[in-house]
């Protein structure tokens, strides 16, 4: 049985103070254009960008394979995708029948750019599926299995494209685990993530229809409203505004930038999904996951979308025993 330990999911959506007083970043451009709902050819503009890219890896590799017992091995895997170099961990069972593919989205720290997951097995122990984490546009892996820790180069790129850009990293991560090992069945996926983790996670599963069932945990669904909520907040400008603000992209791009990283805005193609949130947290509150709920719940979807609010919990959900056994039900569908 996988064990997966608490990991902080404090992962860089800080909240401004407003007890600290800082210059107004957007100060001579329109935030009511800027923060405005999204039209519906915004929406189609999105989703005409995502069909267009090309997520196929390329100069796919296995760096490292470790050992972790006779029935279970951990190898690093490298690919380029557009021409950019990247990483992941993959802890494949060793199987003659393959197993849908388990995506865990590690978050966002603007001053730290370490994946992070710390995996405990049985001496003998397998698991139901290959067990993926990617690293990021430029983040790196440092995952400890059963007390050792396997670690991995930065992967290229850069990291303010930290949700849209995010998801193509994981769909493409997908393609490469799927191409590279013969354990791993692609056409099954489940996706998990916690913080900007869980936005990737939704936004990928919305994306990919080869991902059947999604969780995310303490994330923002709406990176508009969030934004603007947090505009002067050093990780909001350096994922969103910062290139507006230097003249390097226009409000439109900028505008396009948010809604592509908001799953709120594309939830009518959702899997079956469950989304945790915790009733103390003022760094994605739970009326991010509950804004979503009340979207499905327009379209008619609200069969698709479980959501859980947990009454004595923050950001901070790593140590939470209710959670956990609710996502393993959840993903045991597959």
């Amino acid at each position: 049985m996988l064990k997966i330990s608490a990991i902080p999911l404090v992962l860089g959506l800080l909240l401004f103070s407003a007890s600290c007083r800082k210059k107004d970043a957007l100060a001579g451009i329109d935030k009511n254009a800027l923060f405005a709902a999204p039209s519906q050819n915004e929406l189609d503009a999105v989703q005409a960008a995502w069909a267009q890219r090309d997520l196929i890896p390329q100069e796919v590799s296995i760096e490292e394979t470790h050992v972790i017992n006779d029935k279970l091995n951990y190898h690093l895997i490298s690919f380029r995708l557009n021409g950019l170099k990247q990483y992941a961990g993959a802890l494949v069972p060793v199987t003659s029948s393959p197993l849908p593919v388990h995506l865990f989205v590690y978050g966002f720290a603007l001053n730290d750019p370490v994946s992070i997951q710390n995996i405990g097995t049985s001496n003998s122990g397998t698991l139901p599926f290959v067990y993926v984490i990617p690293a990021l546009s430029g983040q790196s892996l440092a995952v400890k299995i059963n007390g050792t820790e396997y670690k991995s180069p930065q992967s290229e790129g850069t990291r303010n494209n930290a949700f849209d850009g995010a998801t193509d990293d994981a769909i493409a991560c997908l393609n490469a685990v799927a191409a590279t090992f013969s354990e791993a069945d692609g056409s099954k996926a489940i996706i998990r993530g916690g913080s900007r983790g869980g936005t990737v996670a939704l936004l990928a599963a919305i994306r990919d229809t080869r991902i059947k069932l999604a969780a995310g945990v303490a994330f923002p669904s709406d990176l508009i409203e969030l934004t603007a909520s947090h505009q002067n907040d050093d990780t909001y400008k350096f994922q969103f505004l910062d290139a507006l603000i230097n003249k390097t992209a226009t409000l439109e791009e900028t505008r396009l930038k948010m809604i592509a990283s908001s799953p709120l805005y594309f939830c009518k193609n959702l899997p079956k999904t469950q989304i945790h949130f915790g009733a103390k947290d003022v760094i994605t509150p739970a009326r991010q996951g509950e804004k979503l709920l009340n979207a499905m719940k327009a379209l008619g979807l609200e069969d698709h979308l479980e959501l859980f609010i947990y009454p004595n919990y923050s950001h901070e959900m790593g140590n939470n025993p209710e959670m956990e056994a609710r996502i393993k039900t959840f993903f045991s569908q597959l």
